[in-house]
């Protein structure tokens, strides 16, 4: 019980957090994304499936955005080719200064979704991590990595 009560006082003090001093648009397309994942068993995902796989989107795109008003968003064009906006479908992001030409974007949905995106200029690449536990579907974490354009 204490970790739920540890981890609700996080995203709680994550939503407080709230970045200054930017005063132009921002926005870092990056492509593909390669890396792995843990399907839990359940739902549509069976024993056999289940675990640590090597996993990627391919085909994928991610645009992470920030605008002069501290709006923040994630834009994500997935394996099927659909667009998907993080604040459209619900999400509160969040982007924090990371140090030097880096940033983190951090995503909460109601249905306990977390992702974070974590842009490092220096390599001019996204490490991106999912956790979708509480998916009825399919519950993964995974740890995904993109270059940048």
């Amino acid at each position: 019980m204490s970790s739920v009560k540890n981890s609700l006082f996080l995203i709680s003090s994550l939503l407080l957090i709230t970045t200054n001093g930017f005063s132009e648009d921002l926005s870092i397309t990056c492509g593909e994304s390669t890396g792995y994942a843990y399907y839990f068993e359940g739902g549509l995902v069976n024993k056999a499936n289940s675990g640590f796989l090597e996993d990627g989107i391919t085909s994928g795109k991610i645009s992470l955005t920030l605008n002069d008003k501290n709006e923040a968003d994630i834009l994500t064009l997935d394996a099927t080719g659909t667009l998907k906006s993080a604040t459209s479908q619900g999400g509160e992001v969040i982007a924090l200064p990371a140090g030097e030409g880096s940033m983190n974007w951090v995503v909460i949905y109601g249905d306990g979704t977390l992702e974070v995106y974590s842009y490092n200029g220096r390599s001019n690449s996204v490490a991106s991590y999912r956790n979708t536990v509480g998916n009825t579907s399919i519950a993964k974490n995974s740890i995904f990595v993109s270059d940048c354009d």
